[in-house]
């Protein structure tokens, strides 16, 4: 449990505040910096782009450094780059620093997967994984008391000062507990493709997987759905409620509620994939989300808390849980390479739904629609777990050809 909340913490880091503090406090930094929804929009592409390559680049990193030294690699650089945003004076500026944070989060949730998939059995690798995994929604949660609390007294620059401070202790901390991890871990998971601990996967056998194997198929879809939804959701929800003159009154209370939802919901959501199935956990979060954007899209000032509420549930467990059903497969280094593979998925719908979103706003001058089409996207994220159920319900092994 210690690793757990430590490596939760590392997300609290890369995630939480390497990733989506930007969001957060874009309302305030918008007139010191001159920014617009144009460079929200770049930014938004930028850094799906850069975690699209931090996740391709997984496949390779993981020839060559352990997954303990990809999380010390990123949180050192993530502290440093956090640091670096609060002597930041030009929107131009901004994009390359977000894009290395996030290239930086690709790399620490992967090194964390693989760490975990080492060091822990099966039969708690879902809760551990969506544990840790809920370190982002701690982050969400740190967010909105930074915006209610902080940044009111003290500014924005400081809150990036801040969380470096924070950052630095994290990977302070992160050192002193792999130093007391055993040096060789013995194997805790059925491999039925790869047999040994360490087996990795060619960029080849790494594709062929996604194209002919069902689960590494509909994990991929999954995360795609996740990056088209909840990233775009979550990168334009501060501006949404700024456009209706609600980002004073809500801003706040919604990004605390996303964070408290997903504290909750990394135990609840993991045990429950553990006890009785990874799907039968997808599919609740899938439709607990769905409706949350349906009642958000309707009327987004009296549903802002029930969608943050969903948002919660379905955004921080999903990475861990659809990694412990993807490691119940194969090996700890492999299931790192497709938890990479996954969050290229994610990059991908990300930069789509961000595009969209500039398009969007550009066309119309309102955000509204924008929340129409995500409710749409999670009605077809409900699909796909509700077929995975229907599947798995069946005992059916393959999704037409392929194999699970």
């Amino acid at each position: 449990m210690k690793m757990t909340v430590i490596l939760g913490s590392n997300q609290v880091l890369s995630h939480g505040f390497g990733v989506f503090l930007f969001a957060a406090l874009f309302p305030f930094m918008r007139d010191t910096l001159g920014l617009t929804h144009w460079h929200l929009a770049a930014v938004g592409i930028a850094t799906q782009a850069a975690y699209l390559s931090g996740a391709l680049s997984v496949g390779f990193l993981g020839r060559y450094f352990t997954p303990e030294k990809l999380i010390l690699m990123a949180g050192g650089g993530s502290s440093l780059l956090l640091l670096s945003l609060s002597f930041t004076s030009s929107p131009l500026l901004l994009i390359p620093v977000l894009s290395l944070l996030a290239f930086s989060a690709a790399v620490c949730w992967s090194g964390i997967v693989g760490l975990i998939s080492q060091h822990v059995a099966e039969d708690r690798a879902a809760l551990s994984l969506a544990a840790a995994g809920s370190g982002t929604a701690w982050g969400y949660g740190i967010n909105g008391l930074i915006l209610i609390w902080w940044v009111p007294i003290w500014g924005w620059q400081s809150a990036w000062v801040m969380v470096a401070g924070v950052g630095a202790a994290v990977v302070l901390v992160t050192i002193q507990m792999m130093r007391s991890l055993p040096a060789h871990a013995s194997p805790c998971q059925n491999y039925k493709l790869a047999e040994s601990e360490t087996a990795v996967l060619s960029t080849r056998q790494l594709f062929r997987a996604f194209l002919t194997e069902r689960r590494a198929f509909l994990s991929c879809l999954i995360y795609f759905l996740i990056g088209l939804c909840c990233i775009t959701f979550s990168s334009w929800l501060n501006a949404y409620l700024d456009e209706l003159g609600q980002s004073e009154t809500l801003a706040g209370p919604t990004w605390t509620m996303l964070g408290v939802s997903g504290m909750v919901a990394g135990i609840t959501a993991g045990w429950l994939a553990d006890r009785k199935g990874h799907v039968t956990a997808l599919l609740i979060m899938s439709l607990g989300f769905a409706f949350g954007l349906a009642a958000f899209s309707y009327d987004p000032v009296e549903y802002a808390l029930v969608v943050g509420a969903g948002y919660g549930l379905m955004y921080f467990p999903v990475w861990g849980i659809v990694s412990s059903w993807v490691a119940q497969r194969y090996s700890p280094i492999a299931t790192m390479q497709l938890s990479g593979l996954g969050m290229v998925a994610s990059a991908l719908g990300g930069s789509a739904g961000n595009l969209a979103a500039g398009y969007i706003q550009n066309l119309t001058g309102s955000l509204s629609f924008l929340y129409l089409v995500l409710a749409v996207a999670g009605a077809a994220m409900v699909c796909v777990t509700g077929f995975m159920a229907w599947q798995q319900q069946r005992g059916a092994d393959a999704l037409g050809l392929c194999r699970s």
